[in-house]
């Protein structure tokens, strides 16, 4: 409990004792607030092997997520050509409006990548803003060599 004027008041924060170098320290982590000023966060999705032996190509993301305020992020999607060589899309997508209602919304982001074992990933620098992801959905197409 916290002091507000003498009376007591709740922190809103969790609290997690740790030792480091012999010393007892709290960490606190504030579940009011989606956007940590000091540390940044990423969402990673399993890896898509969408038909073995078979390579898609993505042409969109939609991103469903509530409205917390403005928010800077970066869409990674990594993956292998046929050769097993690396490729990459990569974007930076603003979400969130400055008005923060709390509702869900939707961001559609154009991609065009080939690849096989596509695997996505959202990184939130620290202080970017708050990032609550409700949904995501890659689409795409799949090649039709049969084999």
């Amino acid at each position: 409990m916290a002091s507000n004027g003498g009376i007591p008041a709740l922190l809103n924060l969790w609290l997690f004792p740790s030792l480091i170098g012999g010393d007892g320290i709290f960490w606190t982590l504030d579940p009011t607030n989606f956007n940590d000023t000091l540390e940044g966060s990423n969402y990673s999705w399993k890896v898509e092997d969408v038909i073995a032996g078979r390579t898609p190509t993505i042409n969109r993301l939609i991103i469903s997520y509530k409205d917390l305020g403005v928010v800077a992020t970066t869409v990674l999607i990594s993956g292998t050509d046929d050769s097993q060589n690396p490729v990459l899309f990569q974007e930076a997508v603003t979400l969130g409006t400055v008005g923060a209602p709390g509702t869900i919304k939707t961001s559609v982001v154009g991609v065009n990548l080939t690849g096989q074992n596509l695997q996505l990933t959202i990184v939130r620098a620290a202080n970017a803003g708050p990032l609550c992801i409700t949904k995501i959905r890659m689409e795409g197409k799949v090649e039709m060599t049969t084999y």
